[in-house]
């Protein structure tokens, strides 16, 4: 069920209604329904997926639970030194049910997104008959696999290292997983950041609903009028990308990286907004990351809750595991303390980069997609002094808008080289489209003529994009003052008139302007991962 299909105002109007009209202590019981609606729609088969692998995980979080209560219980009165060997037992036997839960979570995760490629290219590179007669596997991912799965990983964690109390209710530990807003695109949410929101007794609030109106207004208009309308060109170009050459690649790049942040950004807008409108409030996922001067600020500004799961569950458990700091003490020892510094630094880096390219799906280009960020972004903090230092020596002023947007242009160029690897349909055909680009460019007319889109779609695009400009701008310049209200709470202290205007204004726009029919692109990037 599309979050901008007919079928879901419906159904997402219908789930407002009860959800105020029943008594206030089973709210969340609606949510659970509903939400189950919301995934079977996908399929029953999906839903059962999800269910049974959160009903496996569910009583591994109460011996957790028990084991961390029976460590408390041991730790009031014992001394330090024996504090510690029970925090050290305790841990211990923790630690089984926990690797126990991720071989159940991260083995399905496997199983439908590693599985099909894993046995591909072993036999590409086993050219054994037994090998050969290996069944092809062809077996859909659930929807959603990779967001509910990474929110059930950060659970159990946080539950292991006593971060949270495990739910003991296990029909309010599925409402959390399934929570429909975002289970199939995020943003990835944290149990302790919005699980209690969940269950808390919500009045109805205009304001708060004209709010997250506005909202998803928002998130349509970036769907529907930019992102669906610039799909076909995207498309048409990448899927037969042997029956083009020159920049038109990177002109579908450029529009792309347009595409995919409508896409994606509206699609958060959407499921926001309509969280709000619960009374629920979800992460922002987004925060102006074409505004950034450097790869690592753009990947802090895009797709944020993803970062920050990598950032806590993978790069900071690389960096200080026992292994890493073995090697790092060998390299240091061979290679002296620079390399050593280098290598503590690039290597987390490069894990995270790697398991990012994967996550989004098992595909070589996906591979090399990562890499690419990861090296550039080792490359970036390995020579951050040396360049500014060298910035300073050439007097170059850094604090001129003129070295921002230079900035800003170098990082976007960098994600569009990206995109172009990414958007590949295998690794040799990214490599051979960046390398047309360069060879043979053509000019700027013929780039434009080798696709009919036609000038009011054009029009329409740039119009879309300067609105966008001047929305993102006018919310960084606030930001960067200090103002923290956003534009919706801004509108709210406006006159009821001009309130009204712009959510009627939107909604003809959607409807005027929204691409229906053949042309749509109903479905949205990134449910894919």
């Amino acid at each position: 069920m599309s979050v901008v299909s007919y079928i879901f105002i419906v159904f997402f109007a219908v789930t407002v209604l009860i959800y105020y009209i029943v008594p206030k202590k089973i709210q969340w019981w609606v949510l659970l329904a509903a939400s189950a609606v919301f995934y079977a729609y996908s399929g029953i088969d999906d839903l059962l997926i999800v269910v049974g692998t959160a009903f496996l995980v569910y009583p591994l979080t109460m011996l957790m639970e028990k084991n961390l209560e029976e460590q408390d219980r041991l730790l009031l009165d014992a001394d330090k030194r024996a504090a510690r060997k029970i925090k050290t037992a305790q841990k211990k036997k923790r630690k089984k049910y926990l690797v126990l839960a991720l071989l159940i979570v991260i083995g399905a995760l496997i199983v439908f997104k590693v599985t099909g490629f894993a046995i591909e290219n072993i036999k590409r590179f086993l050219p054994y008959e037994a090998i050969q007669r290996i069944p092809d596997w062809h077996f859909p991912a659930p929807l959603g696999v990779s967001f509910y799965s990474f929110m059930m990983i950060s659970y159990l964690v946080d539950v292991y290292n006593g971060r949270i109390h495990a739910q003991k209710n296990f029909l309010k530990y599925l409402s959390y997983v399934l929570y429909f807003p975002h289970i199939t695109q995020g943003p990835i949410a944290r149990y302790e950041l919005v699980a209690h929101q969940l269950w808390e007794k919500h009045k109805f609030d205009y304001d708060t609903v004209i709010k997250g109106t506005w909202l998803i207004l928002w998130g349509a208009l970036k769907k529907m009028v930019m992102a669906d309308r610039i799909s076909p060109f995207v498309t048409e170009v990448f899927k037969h990308s042997d029956q083009y050459e020159g920049m038109i690649f990177f002109l579908a790049a450029v529009m792309y990286s347009i595409q995919i942040y409508c896409d994606f950004s509206g699609c958060m807008d959407i499921v926001r907004g309509a969280s709000e409108c619960f009374g629920i409030t979800l992460g922002e996922n987004f925060r102006r990351p074409y505004f950034s001067q450097t790869l690592p600020e753009f990947w802090r500004r895009w797709h944020i809750s993803l970062g920050a799961f990598f950032r806590e569950y993978v790069f900071y458990p690389v960096s200080t595991s026992k292994i890493l700091l073995k090697w790092n003490t060998k390299v240091r020892k061979y290679l002296g303390n620079a390399i050593g510094t280098g290598f503590a630094s690039c290597v987390p880096i490069l894990c995270v980069w790697i398991l990012t390219g994967l996550w989004h799906g098992a595909k070589w280009n996906y591979i090399g997609w990562g890499l690419f960020h990861g090296i550039l972004i080792c490359l970036s903090t390995l020579f951050e002094q040396p360049v500014a230092k060298l910035t300073e020596k050439l007097n170059i002023r850094t604090n001129c808008i003129s070295w921002n947007i230079f900035r800003m242009l170098r990082t976007f160029l960098l994600c569009v080289i990206g995109r172009i690897i990414f958007m590949g349909s295998g690794i040799r055909a990214s490599f051979h489209m960046i390398a047309s680009c360069v060879v043979d460019r053509g000019t700027f007319y013929d780039i434009i003529n080798t696709f009919a889109l036609s000038q009011r779609e054009w029009g329409l695009i740039l119009i879309g994009c300067l609105i966008l400009l001047c929305v993102s701008v006018a919310q960084e310049i606030r930001e960067q003052m200090g103002i923290k209200e956003d534009i919706r709470s801004w509108l709210l202290r406006q006159n009821l008139w001009l309130r009204w205007l712009v959510l009627i204004v939107g909604i003809l726009c959607v409807l005027t302007f929204g691409v229906y029919g053949s042309g749509s692109q109903i479905a949205f990037i990134y449910e894919q991962f």
